[in-house]
């Protein structure tokens, strides 16, 4: 399927200090936090055994660490319970489940971090 979208991915920094604050006291972190906020895989390229969203994962990842200066980062990403795709895919790549941080409704707090190489 030559020139057809096969993935999407978005993430930010975050820059919300309602959110901010508990998750840096809960983690005992001081780094910048960036948000992954998509990962997506188009429905014709599924079926893979995870390899499209990984790559889009680490692509997402590299993309984080060459915006920032310090040396680790905080990466948060929210994942519905029923999503067990999604929660395979960042398990495979080193995130942790935040189960005593409040999220809503069916959301689940996955984080990982991310130690630079200055």
């Amino acid at each position: 399927m030559e020139g057809d979208l096969a993935v999407c991915v978005s993430h930010a920094r975050l820059r919300n200090p309602g959110v901010e604050t508990p998750l840096r006291q809960h983690l005992n972190y001081e780094g910048p936090i960036r948000v992954l906020k998509a990962v997506g895989v188009a429905c014709a390229h599924r079926g893979a055994g995870g390899r499209l969203a990984d790559q889009a994962l680490e692509y997402a990842l590299e993309d984080m660490v060459s915006q920032e200066t310090s040396e680790e980062i905080l990466v948060l990403g929210r994942i519905d319970s029923r999503n067990k795709p999604s929660e395979r895919l960042v398990t495979r790549n080193g995130f942790e489940l935040l189960d005593d941080l409040p999220a809503p409704e069916e959301l689940r707090n996955w984080y990982t971090i991310i130690e630079v190489e200055l």
